[in-house]
C-alpha cells in the first residue's frame, strides 16, 4: 500500500514539470503564426506595386499594331518599299533545229545520162565551184554540138554581113543584099545565144564528148549522196548530192493558236535543248509563218541561231519561249504575303514601328516575287520577312 502511494506521488510530479516545460511553447505559437500572416501579407501588397510587363505587339483601337522598339519581334522585322518591276510573259512551244533553206542546196542532175564518177563523200567540206560528179550524157553532147554549130554559124553570119558592106560602100551590090546579111546575122546571134543558154543549164562545165561536171553551189558539207558510178540517172527529180551548211541555223517551232495573240518580229526569245541541259540560247523572232496550218492551227515561228563551232544539227529539238514584254507593275516579295479569312494580306508601315493589315490582289509568278494588281502603291513599305509575327489574329 505504502509502495502504491510512493508511485502516485512520482506521477504527479512528473506532470506537473512536464506541463510547466510546455506553456512557454504554447504562449508562443499564436505569435509565430501572426508573423507569418503578417509577412504573406506584406509580401502580396509588394506585387501588386510593381508595374506590368510591356508586350512586344500592341493592339490599337484604329486596328494598328504597334511593336515596341528594340523587342525581339522588332529586331526580326525586315522593312522594304514596294517596288516597279518589268515582267515578261513566256509562251512555250516545241520546236527543231533547221538548216537554212539558202545554205542547204540539193544537187539534181540536169539531164539523164550515167554517172562516170562521184567526186565527194559525206561529211567531204566543200567550196563554192568544188567538182562534186562527172555525168556522161546524151543530152549534154547534142547541145554541145547544137552550141558548136550556132557559134559556127554566128562566124560566117559576121563574116558575110561585112563583106556585104565592103562591096556596097566600094559600088557594088545593093542594099537588099546588105539587108539580107544584116538579117542573117541577128538570125545566128539569137541562136548562138539559145545554144549556149542550154548548155550553161545543163552544166557550167562541158567536153565535146559529152561529160558534164556538177560543180557544188555553195561551201559546206557533204551530207547526202544519193549514187555511185556506172549508175544511170533516168529520173532528173531524183537528188544526186546534198550539200549543207550550219554555220547558221534556224530554230523553228509551232505557237498554238491560243498564243499567237502577241506574237511579232523582234520578240526576245529563248531556247533550251535536252542535248545542252542548263543552257540558254537567246534570240529573237526573225520570221511568222503567214498561213496557219489547218490540220493542227499552228503557226511557225523562227529564230536565228549562229552556229560557228557546229554544235547544232539539224533535227535536234528545241524548246522556244517567246518572252512577251509586259508594261511595269508593282512587285512584293512572296514572303510578304500572309493569309487571313481567305484573303491575301501584308502589314503596311503606316509610320515607324507600327503596322495595319492591308488586303492585295498578286499574281503568282515564277520566282520570290509576284505582281500586285492591287490594295499597295509604289513607294509604300511593307514588312517583307517576320510577318508571321504580327500575324495573330
Amino acid at each position: 500500500m505504502a509502495d502504491d502511494s510512493r508511485t502516485l506521488m512520482s506521477l504527479h510530479v512528473a506532470f506537473s514539470v512536464f506541463r510547466a516545460l510546455c506553456r512557454p511553447a504554447v504562449a508562443v505559437l499564436p505569435v509565430l503564426i501572426g508573423l507569418a500572416f503578417a509577412g504573406a501579407g506584406h509580401s502580396a501588397r509588394g506585387a501588386d506595386s510593381a508595374p506590368a510587363p510591356v508586350p512586344d505587339v500592341q493592339h490599337r483601337p484604329n486596328g494598328l499594331l504597334a511593336v515596341e522598339p528594340g523587342s525581339p519581334v522588332d529586331k526580326r522585322l525586315v522593312v522594304g518599299p514596294v517596288s516597279m518591276s518589268r515582267w515578261d510573259r513566256g509562251t512555250t512551244s516545241p520546236g527543231t533545229i533547221v538548216a537554212e533553206p539558202s545554205r542547204n542546196v540539193t544537187v539534181l542532175p540536169p539531164s539523164a545520162g550515167r554517172i562516170i564518177d562521184m567526186t565527194v563523200k559525206i561529211g567531204d567540206h566543200v567550196q563554192v565551184g568544188d567538182e562534186l560528179a562527172h555525168i556522161l550524157s546524151a543530152d549534154v553532147a547534142q547541145a554541145t554540138a547544137d552550141e558548136i554549130r550556132a557559134r559556127a554559124d554566128l562566124d560566117l553570119a559576121r563574116r558575110t554581113f561585112k563583106r556585104n558592106q565592103g562591096v556596097l560602100s566600094a559600088g557594088g551590090g545593093t542594099a537588099k543584099d546588105l539587108d539580107s546579111a544584116r538579117a542573117a546575122l541577128t538570125e545566128a546571134e539569137a541562136e548562138e545565144d539559145r545554144a549556149q543558154t542550154k548548155l550553161d543549164a545543163l552544166s557550167a562545165s562541158t567536153t565535146d564528148s559529152g561529160v558534164m561536171t556538177l560543180k557544188s553551189p555553195i561551201e559546206g558539207d557533204v551530207s547526202i549522196v544519193n549514187a555511185t558510178a556506172g549508175v544511170n540517172i533516168t529520173d532528173i527529180t531524183q537528188p544526186l548530192v546534198v550539200v549543207t551548211s550550219i554555220d547558221e541555223v534556224w530554230a523553228v517551232a509551232d505557237v498554238p493558236e491560243r498564243d499567237i495573240a502577241g506574237l511579232a518580229l523582234g520578240q526576245p526569245v529563248n531556247l533550251t535543248m535536252p542535248a545542252f541541259p542548263g543552257k540558254i540560247f537567246h534570240s529573237t523572232v526573225s520570221g511568222i509563218t503567214p498561213i496557219m496550218q489547218p490540220d493542227s492551227q499552228v503557226l511557225d515561228v523562227r529564230v536565228i541561231l549562229p552556229n560557228l563551232d557546229g554544235k547544232l544539227h539539224p533535227n535536234m529539238y528545241a524548246s522556244m519561249t517567246v518572252m512577251e514584254p509586259e508594261p511595269p507593275t508593282l512587285s512584293v516579295p512572296q514572303s510578304a504575303l500572309l493569309m487571313n479569312n481567305d484573303a491575301v494580306t501584308v502589314f503596311v508601315e503606316v509610320r515607324p514601328h507600327t503596322f495595319e493589315r492591308r488586303s492585295v490582289r498578286i499574281i503568282y509568278d515564277d520566282g520570290d516575287n509576284c505582281r500586285v494588281l492591287s490594295g499597295l502603291s509604289a513607294g509604300e513599305r511593307i514588312v517583307t520577312s517576320g510577318a508571321i509575327l504580327l500575324n495573330d489574329d
